[in-house]
């Protein structure tokens, strides 16, 4: 069990709980649950960190990605304010452990945005293109098919590696 391994946590623990620390219960192994990000070179195998990473790399992705597939999985969340006819397909990329996750998405730019639900979890095929956004272009994702799928099993992305 994890707080054996640091005594210090195994008395705090104690000293706030009033209990002895379990000693049969199992450790909890995170990256069960996380996708790798290495690099990927097919497109349509690529998740949202990974997409995200390659565009940070390049000068002008808007230039470069449009046309490009995509086929991707992640929740929708919508930011503040929201963007009409957008919502943003995340993930939660782990950077450290479960505590410091944080989303990571692209724009998905539909007229349909308004009909998916806060956190549902989509499937969304099509391909980059570019809108208007403050009168710059930005890039985005237009979608082929948008897909409610479950929750997977591997539902945050490993951004340590």
């Amino acid at each position: 069990m994890m707080l054996k391994q640091f005594p210090l946590l195994q008395n705090l623990a104690q000293f706030i709980t009033g209990k002895e620390p379990p000693t049969d219960a199992p450790a909890i192994d995170i990256w069960a649950y996380a996708e790798p990000a290495g690099e990927e070179p097919d497109p349509l195998q690529r998740n949202v960190l990974q997409w995200r990473r390659l565009i940070s790399s390049v000068r002008e992705p808007v230039e470069e990605f449009p046309g490009q597939p995509v086929n991707i999985i992640g929740f929708v969340h919508r930011p503040f304010p929201p963007m009409p006819n957008q919502f943003v397909l995340a993930r939660r990329v782990i950077r450290c452990c479960l505590a410091d996750t944080m989303p990571l998405g692209l724009a998905i730019a539909t007229e349909a945005a308004d009909t998916y639900e806060a956190d549902q979890w989509l499937r969304v095929q099509g391909c980059f293109g570019t809108t208007l956004y403050r009168n710059r272009p930005t890039l985005v994702v237009i979608p082929a098919s948008i897909t409610p799928i479950a929750v997977p099993q591997k539902a945050y992305i490993n951004g340590v590696f």
